[in-house]
C-alpha cells in the first residue's frame, strides 16, 4: 500500500493539467468570466471592461521592464572586466 501513496498524488497532478487543458475541470477565472457575461447588469460590465484594460496596461508595462532588466545585465557584463582590472 506505500506505492499507493507515492503514485496519488503525481496522477493527479496529471490529471488536473489534462483536465484543464480539456476544458473538463474549468479554473475560478473562467467561471468569473462566464459570469460577467452572462449578467444583465451593465455596471458588471463596466467594471470588467475596466479590470481587463488595467490588467493589459499591466502587462504592457511589465514587458518593458523585463527587456530592461536584460540590457542591465548586458551591460554590467560588458563592463565588468573592466571594474575587476585594479584588484
Amino acid at each position: 500500500m506505500e506505492w499507493w501513496g507515492k503514485m496519488v498524488v503525481p496522477v493527479r497532478n496529471v490529471w488536473i493539467r489534462v483536465a484543464k487543458r480539456l476544458g473538463i475541470r474549468k479554473t475560478g477565472l473562467v467561471k468569473l468570466r462566464h459570469d460577467v457575461r452572462t449578467c444583465e447588469y451593465e455596471d458588471v460590465h463596466v467594471l470588467w471592461d475596466m479590470l481587463k484594460k488595467n490588467e493589459t496596461e499591466i502587462t504592457r508595462s511589465a514587458a518593458g521592464k523585463k527587456k530592461g532588466r536584460a540590457w542591465s545585465i548586458a551591460n554590467w557584463a560588458r563592463c565588468a572586466p573592466f571594474l575587476y582590472r585594479g584588484v
